[in-house]
């Protein structure tokens, strides 16, 4: 099988709160994460959720909790979802997910 991903993915086990209308917010966390999205776990009682439907996101282990990521959901899995990361949020304020990316460059 041929590796589609453009990203090389990272273990990366970070609490996160999700957000969707159906249910408010839950905290659950991701398995994995790359420079296109993130994989979260369907624990804590994460319900089934379409594929092209949004999401926010916060990483709850972050040092800056006010970011929220949009999020598009592109793949189901037995473990969890396959986020997309759209775009984010600060301050009521809506980013480039590419400002973030020259913003962490930067700071290397």
């Amino acid at each position: 099988m041929d590796e589609r991903r453009k990203h090389r993915r990272k273990v990366v086990n970070s609490r996160v709160r999700i957000f969707h209308p159906s249910f408010g917010s839950l905290d659950t966390q991701t398995r994995d994460i790359s420079d296109g999205g993130v994989l979260i776990l369907s624990c804590n009682g994460l319900p089934a959720l379409p594929v092209n439907d949004e999401v926010k996101l916060i990483f709850l282990d972050s040092g800056d909790v006010d970011v929220v990521f949009n999020m598009d959901i592109v793949r189901l899995a037995d473990v969890g979802l396959g986020l997309k990361f759209l775009n984010y949020e600060k301050n009521g304020e809506v980013y480039p997910i590419s400002n973030l990316r020259d913003i962490w460059e930067k700071q290397r």
